[in-house]
């Protein structure tokens, strides 16, 4: 049996094995990726650009400071308790976001308390989209950032714009990085009548990888994609041979990240390079967060993510989607 000695010098652990003899196991960083679709994620102040009306202190969901304020605190709590579950009390490295109003929304979520002592970047754009949500993406000072770049959906057979791909090039020690944040056009008026809505965003992104990304290179695709992992936009067109959808694996906890009328799938999901697999890197863990106190058990018991409205009925949860997550080991020799 072997022996696990003290770890004697940072980043490496020594062991010994049955002949007596001292082994060094390669050093290992992770990386800890999170999406979270937060749910309208609105401030207060009208914006006379976009349809944000509904998010206002005069609408029917009576949307204010304390709503807000109290809305900030709920997803604090999230990623308190996703950090001290799943990451050693360590913040995510890297955290794409969807469902969000503006850049303003996101910093005073980072002002929050579990926020306190971690300095992201935050790679964000006023998207084209009629209500004004958009995508986002943070990341910590693990990485160096060589490129960012927000990919349109320009459909001319869509009736509105929908938001754009957050793209983001970053360098981990000698790695790059590629990682693209998406939050496809939704089912709104029935998943077959807006299939090709998503086909779109599904190609415009295929094609941009295709174009710019090597080979060489690490690729992480998160989002809400408004389509499961089965579903013609993601299996067909994005999920090629040179990608995994981790949603798609036996690694994944849990049954799903949305429940749809009592049914669970992944609406979120992350999708990586198949180079994430190999010698040098390995998936740790991944799927969705689920605790008790995130969830509403309806009168036939079942569950279901706590939201913050139902229609106009405040709820004052967390958000209808739950948060996926993704843990890389990288070793080193």
């Amino acid at each position: 049996m072997n022996k696990m000695l003290l770890l004697l010098f940072p980043f490496f652990v020594f062991s010994q094995n049955q002949d007596n003899q001292i082994l060094v196991i390669e050093p290992q960083e992770d990386i800890f990726a999170v999406f979270y679709n937060l749910e309208n994620l609105f401030d207060t102040i009208n914006n006379p650009h976009t349809n944000d009306d509904a998010f206002l202190p005069g609408s029917d969901k009576s949307w204010n400071t304390d709503r807000y304020s109290q809305k900030i605190l709920q997803l604090n709590t999230v990623f308190n308790s996703m950090q001290k579950d799943l990451n050693n009390n360590q913040m995510p490295n890297i955290i794409g976001l969807c469902e969000v109003e503006n850049k303003l929304v996101i910093e005073d979520l980072l002002k929050g308390p579990v926020f306190a002592d971690k300095d992201y970047t935050i790679i964000h754009q006023d998207s084209p989209d009629s209500r004004g949500i958009d995508c986002a993406l943070l990341f910590d000072n693990k990485f160096q950032i060589l490129n960012y770049e927000f990919i349109a959906i320009d459909n001319p057979e869509a009736n509105k714009s929908t938001r754009d791909i957050v793209y983001v090039k970053l360098k981990f020690k000698n790695e790059v990085i590629n990682i693209f944040v998406n939050h496809w056009p939704s089912r709104w008026g029935g998943q077959e009548e807006t299939n090709h809505k998503r086909v779109f965003a599904a190609k415009v992104l295929r094609d941009y990888i295709n174009l710019y990304i090597q080979e060489s290179e690490y690729t992480l695709i998160m989002g809400d994609f408004n389509d499961y992992p089965d579903n013609e936009s993601v299996s067909e067109i994005l999920v090629k041979n040179d990608y995994i959808n981790i949603m798609s694996t036996d690694l994944v906890s849990e049954k799903g990240s949305y429940n749809y009328k009592g049914y669970w799938n992944w609406l979120d999901q992350i999708i990586v390079s198949k180079n994430f697999i190999s010698s040098n890197t390995k998936i740790l863990s991944a799927g969705a967060f689920q605790k008790d106190f995130m969830m509403y058990v309806n009168s036939e018991g079942e569950k279901y993510p706590s939201r913050t409205f139902g229609g106009s009925n405040w709820y004052g949860g967390f958000s209808d989607h739950l948060p996926i997550y993704c843990k890389i080991g990288f070793l080193y020799n």
